[in-house]
């Protein structure tokens, strides 16, 4: 299991040339065999990223919330692990790009496919690398960029707008209107600041004040996965509440149309239509719009 888990860290970091497609790619996918069932796969995969420093701030386990619908919902066994990096880690990715951090925390999706195997996927860094035009120096990735770039720069499906409000503003009125509405559920609060403030000033500069909400709605979410597991990477949905240095403070969040056309979804875009009127109504209330 160690030996697959750094195969996919490894799978992840050299497959910078992947773009929108990458979670289609099955390339990104790595069969857990000595699993026996995905709880199990999970547990060996956090003993794993625990020692290697990583912080477990959420695992989400969709199936077990979509069973808790009314009426109960089938979905093969589906679990998404938020995996925090160590700090050091997180702040210099976070100084690379001022929207990278709605990708964060690092996630491992853990399924049981149609064939009752084991599989687990995460984003590939190159995906991420592109979709926050974030400029690597290291040459092989940087001409792999470029070289997949000539065939054109697809849209990064990352939506914004300004906030009237302070950020702590922001945040509560985004949490209230979430809150205020059936069926949806806040199992994360992430102030990527928080923790900063306590380290040496010179680690902090540059660095914006950053608050992630996640958050979700499984009669939204499950027949997207019932459509195709591997949207459960994206799920539950993110707003990254974000303060530029000018003090302006900016709502971001994921185009689910993009998120779906990563999993080649068929066939919902009425749903998918609705799920961005929400998104954006929601946004708008949480900028004091």
């Amino acid at each position: 299991m160690r030996k697959l888990l750094f195969a996919l860290i490894c799978l992840i970091t050299i497959n910078g040339c992947a773009l929108q497609s990458a979670l289609a790619d099955s390339n990104t996918s790595i069969t857990i065999e000595d699993a026996e069932d995905v709880d199990d796969a999970v547990a060996k995969i956090i003993e794993i990223l625990e020692k290697e420093r990583f912080e477990i701030v959420l695992v989400v386990n969709h199936a077990a919330a979509a069973a808790s619908l009314d009426p109960p919902q089938e979905l093969r066994p589906t679990q998404v692990i938020f995996a925090r990096q160590p700090r050091i880690f997180e702040r210099l990715t976070r100084k690379r790009s001022e929207t990278i951090a709605l990708d964060l925390p690092l996630k491992f999706l853990v399924f049981e496919d149609a064939d009752e195997e084991i599989q687990v996927i995460s984003n590939p860094v190159g995906y991420l690398l592109d979709r926050h035009d974030i400029k690597t120096i290291d040459p092989v990735l940087r001409v792999l960029q470029l070289s997949v770039k000539q065939f054109g720069d697809p849209a990064s499906g990352l939506v914004a707008i300004k906030s009237t409000q302070t950020l702590r503003e922001t945040v509560d009125s985004l949490i209230a209107e979430i809150e205020s509405r059936d069926g949806f559920r806040i199992p994360l609060v992430l102030d990527f600041g928080k923790k900063d403030r306590g380290s040496k000033r010179r680690h902090r500069d540059n660095l914006l004040q950053q608050v992630l909400i996640v958050f979700g709605n499984p009669n939204v979410g499950t027949p997207l996965m019932q459509a195709d597991q591997r949207i459960g990477l994206n799920l539950p949905q993110t707003y990254l509440v974000s303060e530029d240095k000018e003090g302006q403070v900016h709502i971001l969040w994921n185009d689910p149309f993009f998120k779906a056309e990563c999993c080649n979804i068929q066939g919902q875009n009425g749903r998918l239509t609705a799920i961005a009127g929400a998104l954006r109504a929601i946004a708008e209330i949480g900028a004091g719009n």
